[in-house]
């Protein structure tokens, strides 16, 4: 083996003399499918099972490229001669892959440890995600672990592509515009501690969008257009404040506010109307505090509203963001409310002119779910009280403590890693 490729024709089968091997007897695609679990060096070094392996690696449709594979330590692996070997070992691997072979799914594992090289690695991993766009890749994960890669929109031409995931990377103006004539098939977008150079995200095609610690340079608005969108994450969003422009189709919504430094009861309005039409709906707000007045316009109607989960805020200054949601949402089914897991009595987010009118009627509403810290129980019960007094006897309320519920890394996370 040199560099974790096999070289010229010599070798034995390896299992002449260990009986039936029914593994290599499969078909070409089982093989493949199995090879698909595997890092590229270990799906190189298959090529020494037996001679039926020996050139199966240049067809698998699945690459995994993971600079950790350099090193048992992760330390080690930020050294600039095992960056170096890296990428001679990736150009390897996609220049002697069969030209043919069609690349379903590319994911990238790297690090840019030297912040004066960016643009010599960055013209690295383009040229190889250029590469397997070239080659039909429909799954394109690129996971960057130190400094941000800065990532050449103008690759991103496929009619195969369909979704994306990248962590730590630099979208510069103009990648959403690419996107949305150049990838016509692009389904799913996932953003994680992303910088945007765009002002606005836009797409025809999107159905998911997550997107968790993104920023933009300068404090900005953002505004997102995505008429066929159905599910978004927005996950503490940085330096800019949402709007939600033309997102007829959305049906599920999680957005967490947290990190915002300016962030009014104007803006709070603007997203909520845009979030009208959600069937579930998750949204946490713990920034500045936020005055509220006029109550009545800060919710629109919640028509398709079934599912609600909102954090501790929406009791602040006497239920009044909780009670206003009741109030709004006339088909409601289950409403879950997450009190601070960390800060149990944090100071007040929300402050509001005194409700007029606290009464609300809730007819499909089923179950109320409270996670709350023990020490939080008595509020627990306050809030089972609200509903009791405005007459909701059948409402079944279930009170969880965090201690009780184990941890679970979210969705979009372990997509990043798996």
């Amino acid at each position: 083996m040199n560099g974790g490729f096999p070289r010229g024709k010599r070798g034995r089968n390896a299992t002449a003399t260990a009986g039936p091997d029914f593994l290599s007897a499969l078909p070409e695609g089982i093989l493949h499918h199995i090879m698909s679990f595997l890092n590229v060096r270990q799906v190189i070094q298959t090529c020494v099972l037996s001679w039926r392996w020996r050139d199966l690696w240049r067809s698998v449709p699945r690459i995994n490229a993971n600079y950790c594979e350099l090193s048992m330590s992760p330390i080690a692996a930020f050294t600039p001669d095992n960056e170096a070997a890296f990428k001679r070992f990736v150009n390897r691997l996609l220049e002697r892959r069969d030209p043919a072979a069609v690349i379903h799914t590319f994911n990238l594992r790297y690090t840019i440890s030297n912040p004066n090289n960016r643009d010599n690695d960055s013209a690295d991993a383009n040229r190889w995600i250029s590469h397997a766009l070239q080659n039909q890749a429909s799954f394109l994960k690129i996971i960057v672990d130190a400094h941000e890669l800065h990532l050449d929109h103008t690759v991103f031409t496929s009619c195969y592509l369909g979704r994306i995931t990248l962590k730590n990377v630099f979208l510069d103006q103009g990648f959403f515009e690419q996107l949305e004539i150049g990838c016509p098939l692009l389904q799913d977008l996932l953003l994680y501690d992303c910088i945007i150079g765009d002002d606005e995200i836009s797409s025809e095609t999107l159905n998911v969008l997550t997107m968790y610690g993104c920023q933009f340079p300068t404090l900005q608005e953002s505004c997102i257009s995505a008429p066929n969108l159905t599910s978004l994450i927005m996950h503490q969003p940085e330096n800019f404040v949402p709007v939600l422009d033309d997102v007829a189709s959305l049906v599920t919504a999680t957005v967490d506010l947290f990190p915002l430094i300016e962030f009014c009861a104007y803006d709070m309005r603007q997203l909520l109307w845009s979030l009208s039409g959600v069937r579930n709906l998750d949204l946490d707000y713990y920034a500045c505090k936020m005055t509220i007045k006029n109550n009545p316009q800060l919710c629109p109607k919640f028509i398709n509203l079934v599912d609600l989960t909102l954090g501790q805020w929406c009791l602040d200054s006497d239920f009044y963001v909780l009670i206003i949601f009741l109030q709004s949402s006339p088909k409601l089914e289950k409403l879950t409310l997450k009190l601070e897991k960390y800060y149990p009595h944090p100071y007040e987010h929300i402050i509001g002119d005194e409700l007029t009118e606290r009464s609300f009627t809730c007819e499909h509403l089923k179950i109320v779910e409270i996670i709350c810290m023990e020490d939080d129980e008595p509020l627990a019960k306050i809030v089972e009280g609200l509903f009791v007094d405005n007459g909701m006897n059948s409402v079944r309320f279930d009170i969880k403590y965090w201690s009780q519920i184990p941890f679970q890394l979210p969705a979009f996370y372990r997509e990043l890693y798996n």
